[in-house]
């Protein structure tokens, strides 16, 4: 590895093994609202909190990193390769893929 891992300790109950993990797919909206996509904790996931959030969606072409805005608890989409958040209408209905979430 040529990059710097830094481990961060988190409070025993923020582990993996303390908490539900969920994968999932997830498919974009037909109209992007900028600040992101509300997640219905107890209806998407079980739970009451989402803590972690990982995933991508495409359209085959075009990739879009996925983000939680854990203080919202929504889901934001990025363009990969400029890092900035997707303008809001933007049509996501074709992109979808897969999501690793966290929660309790």
């Amino acid at each position: 590895m040529t990059g710097t891992l830094t481990i961060t300790n988190y409070p025993f109950r923020d582990r993996w093994n303390d908490c539900q993990v969920r994968r999932a797919r997830y498919a974009g909206p037909s109209s992007y609202v900028t600040g992101g996509d509300t997640i219905s904790n107890v209806v998407d996931f079980g739970w009451g909190e989402t803590h972690t959030l990982l995933g991508t969606i495409t359209d085959g072409t075009t990739l879009y990193v996925l983000h939680l805005d854990y203080a919202n608890q929504r889901i934001l989409v990025f363009v990969a390769s400029t890092g900035i958040e997707v303008a809001n209408g933007v049509d996501l209905s074709t992109f979808n893929g897969q999501i690793v979430a966290t929660g309790k």
